[in-house]
């Protein structure tokens, strides 16, 4: 309300958006002919020759961008029943944060430069988890330019790389966000994450067909046979808030139990270990006043404050009990200027929050789990929640819904495909602490230990820099030739009744690469010379193949990466 926000004093959030918000379900209008982008546009990002060059391999494709939309209700109607789609998606039965709302996000599609059609073939898919914007109504979709050439600042420009390696990439915008952007966003909940993305991963595998059946301007329609078939396998990365998206989406695909293939899963910077190491150095920083982002905490404290009715701490029969993460004093309803929830309402940007940011920044948190954290910490326990401790402090529902947020026991335990994790030891944000001792599990590989890839590169710097260097250095699948690499490479369609048949798409592998439709992904463990195993990024080289180009070149191009990232400001967060 305008009178609330005269109140904060900050004046209302920008919603220009508004006014040219795209239509679901359709090609986004642009400058391009047919809504295309040029491969020599996209080219054009990398900047200079010789970083052209080498990241040549990767831009193949001219590319159209789609705006996606679904419901869960539209979802759980395709699947095979009720009972079945409460099982494999619950978030989005009846009563969930998810339900009755839609969720939208950008699909980029890769388009053969000869015809100007969806390219021919079996194509893998991938999903790219955009950092936390200091913006709360910035969304993919809401922000997707006329002419990306001139305006190249959304957050999910990656999309455009990825796309033109040969991929169908999708950047969902999470609830929240995009067409939903009046709704209550929620932010380090795994089900949040899973329902802004999950629902679309579904979507779009009928939406392509249907397009590609119909001449690939998105447009709907219905055909038997589709020459572009979206196969089973799946790349998932991002940073930052992004990293912590992944994990849970790549579980979320898991419980679809329906023979996904995980060829890349790329994690940066993220809290993995939300509830035990990162909210304990947080808080203790955050006591001292010398946490470097307290604006993240407010996200934080408001998505678990009694906004989310799928947190055990919040959805307690009687209110009053509700064990909400923010302080009574930060939820004053009679001063929206100590009210987390109006700021949440209002959209306040994190620049528009300073002022009224308390000191020191833990008066916003739950005094009782603030006590706990300060106790196990002076005892040297990291784990609060699952420490001698707890029973002292009334923190028994707000513990667990952290735990069950969690998602170091899933990237330990629940999953069992490869991942590969960037983080700097440097992150004055996001602790390098939340990062598994990759020595003890065999699918988890520092990005530094990917042979090919991170024999010459560094991951440092503050969790900005880091964030730079993450996020390039996960494009290393799709910088690599399509034939050694089954995350980017498009195989043949099925086509019994021959309708495809001449139909050919630049870059198209002829046969299959070892690994798609099987347990093997990327990276998987091969022979080294001297007989010790290695993890490597594809199927180990011949003599006569050539090896994988390093993504230590492609991480030492900053155009690029102030491309992909400056539309955030480099402003990532937990």
């Amino acid at each position: 309300p305008a009178e609330e926000i005269q109140l904060v004093g900050q004046g209302p959030p920008s919603l220009d958006f508004l006014g040219n918000m795209p239509k679901c379900n359709e090609a986004i209008p642009s400058e391009y002919p047919n809504n295309i982008i040029p491969a020599e546009i996209i080219t054009a990002f990398l900047g200079g020759e010789q970083a052209a060059q080498t990241m040549a391999p990767m831009v193949v494709h001219d590319v159209r961008v789609h705006k996606i939309c679904t419901t869960c209700q539209e979802i759980n109607r395709v699947v095979s029943s009720r009972a079945f789609a409460d099982e494999v998606l619950p978030y989005c039965a009846g009563g969930k944060f998810a339900y009755g709302r839609t969720v939208s996000g950008l699909l980029f599609e890769p388009v053969d430069r000869a015809t100007g059609m969806p390219i021919v073939g079996k194509v893998a898919t991938t999903i790219y988890n955009t950092p936390t914007s200091s913006n709360p109504f910035e969304a993919a979709s809401t922000t997707w330019p006329a002419n990306v050439a001139t305006n190249p600042t959304n957050p999910g420009l990656l999309g455009l790389f990825t796309a033109s390696s040969g991929t169908y990439t999708l950047v969902p915008d999470g609830l929240g966000n995009g067409e939903d952007w009046m709704g209550t966003r929620s932010y380090m909940v795994k089900d949040y994450y899973m329902a802004s993305a999950i629902p679309l991963f579904l979507k779009m595998r009928d939406y392509v067909v249907v397009g590609s059946t119909t001449g690939g301007d998105g447009s709907g329609g219905s055909g038997v046979t589709s020459c572009t078939q979206l196969d089973k396998r799946v790349n998932i990365m991002g940073y930052s808030e992004g990293g912590y998206a992944t994990i849970a989406i790549a579980r979320g695909i898991d419980m679809l139990d329906d023979a996904y293939v995980h060829t890349f899963t790329g994690v940066g910077g993220a809290p993995i270990h939300l509830s035990g190491v990162q909210m304990t150095k947080a808080a203790v920083a955050m006591n001292e006043g010398t946490f470097k982002m307290p604006q993240y905490f407010a996200r934080l404290s408001n998505a678990y404050s009694s906004t989310n009715i799928d947190l055990v701490n919040t959805n307690l029969q009687n209110a009053t009990s509700n064990q909400n993460l923010t302080s009574y004093e930060y939820l004053d309803p009679n001063d929206p200027t100590k009210n987390v929830w109006e700021w949440a309402k209002m959209g306040l940007t994190y620049e528009q929050m300073v002022p009224y940011l308390p000191m020191p920044f833990t008066d916003m948190f739950n005094q009782n789990l603030l006590a706990l954290i300060l106790r196990a910490y002076e005892a040297g326990n990291y784990d609060p929640c699952n420490s001698e401790f707890k029973s002292e402090y009334d923190v028994d529902n707000l513990c667990e819904a952290l735990l069950d947020n969690d998602l170091k026991n899933v990237l330990e335990n629940e999953i069992d495909y490869p991942v590969t994790i960037c983080h700097s030891p440097d992150d004055e944000v996001i602790y390098y602490s939340n990062v598994p001792d990759t020595t003890l599990y065999d699918h988890l590989t520092m990005i530094e230990d990917v042979p090919g890839v991170g024999d010459s590169i560094v991951v440092f710097g503050n969790h900005s820099t880091a964030g730079a260097i993450c996020t390039m250095a996960f494009l290393y699948p799709f910088v690599t030739p399509p034939e050694f690499s089954e995350a980017r490479s498009v195989l043949p369609v099925d086509d019994p009744d021959g309708v495809c048949a001449g139909a050919t798409t630049t870059g198209t592998s002829s046969t299959a690469v070892p690994g798609v439709g099987s347990a093997t992904t990327l990276p998987t463990s091969t022979s080294t010379s001297d007989g010790e195993d290695a993890k490597s990024p594809t199927s180990a080289p011949t003599d006569t193949e050539e090896e994988p180009l390093s993504a230590a070149s492609v991480v030492s191009y900053s155009l690029v990466a102030s491309v992909v990232l400056g539309s955030v400001s480099l402003a990532f967060g937990w």
